[in-house]
């Protein structure tokens, strides 16, 4: 399809599908960047993101970690369960907070992916302990404008 620009996260070269991906530099996290273009490419440089990239996954952090959401307890509780000793103190630190809240503030934002170009922009971010640390991740929805919507589990 070809190279879509973004003012702020330069080049994201695109698929016969309109699919593409990078990675992302934003604040302390390089998550992996996902784009799903519909339509024709502009001319000029598009805004994937609104607003400050870094800023964006921070608050959908918070969205999912400070909120109590009965999705994202579950989703920590399930892995305090699965993660064998020696796991669960790779991903938390040593020295960290134990059980559930160590988990809690080990989720970092993993990936973010955009759908566009053809009506609002749908954006996700994908929260985890880590790439490929396991096959679940809390997705969080986010409106056109970056604010944080929902939040669930998926794979």
């Amino acid at each position: 399809m070809g190279t879509l620009r973004d003012a702020r996260l330069g080049a994201v070269e695109l698929g016969s599908d309109g699919y593409g991906e990078a990675s992302l530099g934003a604040g302390p996290w390089r998550p992996r960047l996902t784009v799903e273009w519909a339509g024709e490419l502009p001319a000029g440089e598009v805004d994937l993101v609104p607003g400050d990239p870094g800023a964006l996954l921070e608050r959908a952090l918070r969205f999912a970690t400070d909120g109590g959401d009965e999705t994202v307890e579950l989703f920590l509780s399930h892995h305090l369960r699965e993660f064998a000793p020696e796991e669960l103190e790779a991903i938390v630190g040593e020295g960290a907070a134990a059980g559930l809240e160590g988990l809690r503030a080990a989720l970092e934002p993993i990936a973010l992916h955009v759908v566009a170009g053809a009506g609002p922009a749908e954006l996700v971010v994908d929260l985890g302990f880590g790439q490929g640390v396991t096959e679940v991740v809390l997705a969080v929805r986010l409106d056109p404008s970056g604010r944080p919507l929902e939040v669930d589990a998926e794979s």
